[in-house]
């Protein structure tokens, strides 16, 4: 049965390509997915592996492309924080991987930060996005795969070290804006499960009869 969550932005680790820094237009080359499986704990699953599928008809790349912001840490409450932009059309998969190229901000109040950046000191980062979409597979014995069959990467942050996949989601008034998620039950799971339980109905019956 699909049901309908509510859940915050999330982050991943995220890489600068080695020695990708371009003088002439200021630009960096970023790796901001591998859609390799993390292990989160939230208060309302518990822990489970979540799974980014990292292909074109999951990932919606049209905030990415329009520009979104390249941030400092993960800030949203000043035009201070904004270090940079993704340059516009240039999100895109390639060979199972999301990239973008990046172009640095020349502003004086960004300049000790993006120097950082240029000479190799700060090579960490990190994507912001939004899920849409989830197909979760309960597995016996092992942790419950999140597979995210739909999402959105809407900024992509500069961070002194790689935001923890595994942090907890926080409840109460200081867990920013929730959005709407989709959440869809493995279907292989589901008919497994639903064919135990008829071959355990049909042998209760033979004992009881």
């Amino acid at each position: 049965m699909t049901n309908i969550i509510r859940l915050p932005q999330l982050s991943r680790n995220a890489e600068v390509r080695a020695a990708s820094f371009n003088e002439s237009d200021n630009t960096i080359d970023v790796v901001w997915t591998t859609g390799a499986a993390v292990r989160r704990v939230t208060w309302m699953d518990g822990e489970f592996d979540e799974e980014l599928v990292v292909s074109p008809s999951a990932i919606r790349l049209d905030r990415l492309n329009a520009g979104a912001p390249f941030l400092d840490t993960h800030g949203t409450w000043s035009l201070a924080d904004v270090i940079g932009s993704v340059v516009k059309g240039s999100a895109r998969i390639e060979g199972g991987i999301g990239v973008a190229k990046i172009r640095l901000s020349n502003a004086a109040d960004a300049v000790d930060r993006v120097a950082k950046i240029k000479e190799g000191s700060v090579t960490n980062i990190s994507v912001g996005y939004r899920i849409h979409a989830v197909e979760k597979t309960e597995r016996e014995g092992k942790t419950p795969v999140h597979r995210v069959i739909d999402w959105e990467p809407w900024e992509i942050s500069a961070v002194p070290i790689p935001a923890d996949p595994g942090a907890q989601i926080r409840s109460g008034k200081d867990e920013g804006a929730l959005f709407a998620c989709r959440v869809d039950p493995d279907l292989s799971t589901t008919n497994r499960i639903r064919r135990m339980r008829m071959e355990m109905q049909m042998r209760q019956q033979e004992l009881a009869g």
